[in-house]
């Protein structure tokens, strides 16, 4: 029987894995894997936590600083767009 290390250990493997099966299977598809919320700096938006999310999902999606730098500009909106 697995201990509670080992059986977290494993769960977590499997997640990675699975995680890297992913990112692999979206750069053949060149079809994002995720898709980050917009951000429009109004009142009540964390741009931190969006910035943090966008990260996520860069990694998620295979992209480089390149290629975020290039989508980045999507998910502004409004007035921080400018």
């Amino acid at each position: 029987m697995p201990t509670g290390d080992n059986a977290y250990e494993q769960a977590e493997n499997r997640e990675r894995m699975v995680a890297e099966w992913m990112i692999k299977g979206q750069a053949k598809r060149e079809k994002p894997i995720t898709t980050s919320k917009s951000f429009s700096g109004k009142v009540g938006e964390d741009p931190t936590s969006f910035l943090e999310n966008l990260v996520i999902d860069a990694e998620a999606n295979g992209w480089d600083e390149t290629n975020l730098l290039e989508v980045i500009r999507r998910f502004l909106k409004d007035d921080v767009r400018e």
